[in-house]
């Protein structure tokens, strides 16, 4: 699946626009890569189309451990708790679906459970 692709499948989940889908794609890219060992962050972005790889190479930092996934899009978009949800639970939805079940289960295997629970 290409970028546009899942940006357009995130704007029509999500009842978002183009920049709103964006933000949020790029958002969860790194905050997923962030939890990720650098054997699961590789492949992680090599599956991901060229836009997005270098968001999934990111490096942890305070921000993407310690702020919660749903936090940091309200603030990003300034917008409310369950309009965030929806938006980040869209994005999830659109990478689970560039990767097969197994790959799926590696990478939520590797995040912190709380975010596994606002992803899915």
């Amino acid at each position: 699946m290409n970028y546009h692709e899942l940006v357009r499948r995130i704007r029509v989940a999500a009842h978002a626009n183009d920049d709103e889908s964006q933000d949020a794609l790029e958002l969860v890219v790194e905050n997923v890569a962030a939890h990720l060992t650098d054997h699961t962050r590789r492949g992680f972005a090599a599956a991901l189309p060229e836009e997005l790889q270098s968001a999934a190479q990111m490096v942890p930092t305070a921000r993407h451990i310690d702020e919660d996934i749903i936090e940091q899009l309200m603030d990003l978009e300034e917008m409310d708790e369950r309009s965030a949800r929806t938006r980040i639970r869209a994005v999830w939805q659109a990478l689970c679906d560039i990767f097969d079940s197994r790959e799926v289960d590696d990478i939520t295997s590797e995040l912190p459970r709380q975010m596994v629970a606002e992803l899915e």
